[in-house]
């Protein structure tokens, strides 16, 4: 049986590949603050931004979809650990947004700009 720690790296990776097949930079995976992790932090090449994506999983859908689990609290746990990551890295010049990637068995949607933050 597999613990939640390797469900969540095996979905994690299928994100990565998903993302790198867009064309995405991974600048970072697992970045984690006193606040909480980030999933991946990569570049958008398209845009010329920083996105910082949160990946979710659901087996089945009796509780509702992945996506749905990115509540306010969760939302403001990844503003605050990507606030950070601005920070340690001087990006403060660079666009950046929030999207998640929502995880099925039978699919993954990428929902891009997935809510916003006014800083």
């Amino acid at each position: 049986m597999n613990t939640k720690k390797e469900i969540g790296q095996y979905y994690e990776t299928l994100a990565v590949k998903h993302l790198k097949s867009c064309g995405y930079k991974i600048l970072c995976q697992n970045y984690r603050t006193k606040f909480g992790e980030i999933d991946i932090i990569a570049k958008d090449k398209n845009d010329n931004c920083v996105v910082f994506v949160e990946v979710r999983y659901r087996k089945n859908l009796f509780f509702g979809l992945p996506k749905e689990t990115v509540n306010f609290y969760k939302q403001n746990r990844l503003i605050k650990s990507a606030m950070g990551y601005i920070k340690q890295h001087n990006l403060k010049n660079l666009n950046f947004r929030f999207d998640i990637i929502s995880i099925t068995d039978d699919e993954i949607e990428h929902i891009k700009n997935a809510f916003q933050v006014n800083i």
